[in-house]
């Protein structure tokens, strides 16, 4: 029997890593919100470079900022979107606290989508990624707006790959992904309207 607790604990650790690496919750924003109709644009990466391998002592990089941002460039803006909703800190309040990250970045319209269907409960797994101080966060990312993709002067879709980097007290892990952003432009700034991929 003094293989049991020792088994026990590796499946708990294991349940809790596949949990986190999964997501907070079915509440949590990158598994709440449904894609948006509309057209399909190939998730194929743009041009790439290397790309940062695994590190459990990696640091997450900083927020981007909206005063950094060029908002006439909708690559600029899904860049700085990408960088906003991928962050994640086990201090945030809740599942929710990553809207007020993407706000600069989005419309208001899509905003309050994403919040009236993303839950604001920490569940279990929540709890438990709070407790070993998860972090996620997004780097090397890379934008192309491909020329199959729909555009007109106040719509463009943008394809963005990253590499998103989890990390806990005693480990981590990367992983590259990808999204397709729709923009528009909202008062003369690009803001992202729709999302398609990663989550």
């Amino acid at each position: 029997m003094t293989g049991r607790p020792s088994r026990t604990a590796a499946l708990c650790v294991a349940a809790l890593a596949a949990a986190v690496l999964g997501g907070c919750s079915t509440d949590h924003h990158h598994r709440s919100t449904p894609s948006p109709s509309g057209p399909t644009v190939s998730a194929a990466p743009g041009p790439g470079g290397p790309t940062a391998s695994p590190s459990a002592s990696r640091k997450p990089t900083a927020s981007p900022s909206p005063s950094a941002t060029g908002y006439d460039n909708p690559q600029s803006v899904a860049t700085a979107y990408v960088g906003a909703f991928v962050e994640q800190k086990w201090s945030d309040s809740g599942p929710r606290a990553y809207l007020d990250r993407i706000a600069p970045y989005a419309t208001a319209a899509f905003v309050k989508k994403l919040r009236d269907g993303t839950g604001d409960r920490c569940d279990l797994a929540c709890r438990g990624a709070k407790k070993r101080h998860v972090t996620v966060s997004a780097d090397n990312i890379r934008t192309v707006i491909p020329e199959e993709a729909p555009r007109t002067p106040t719509k463009v879709w943008v394809q963005v790959t990253y590499m998103e980097h989890t990390s806990w007290d005693d480990g981590g892990d990367s992983a590259a992904s990808a999204m397709n952003l729709e923009l528009v432009k909202d008062q003369g700034k690009w803001l992202v309207d729709a999302r398609m991929g990663a989550g």
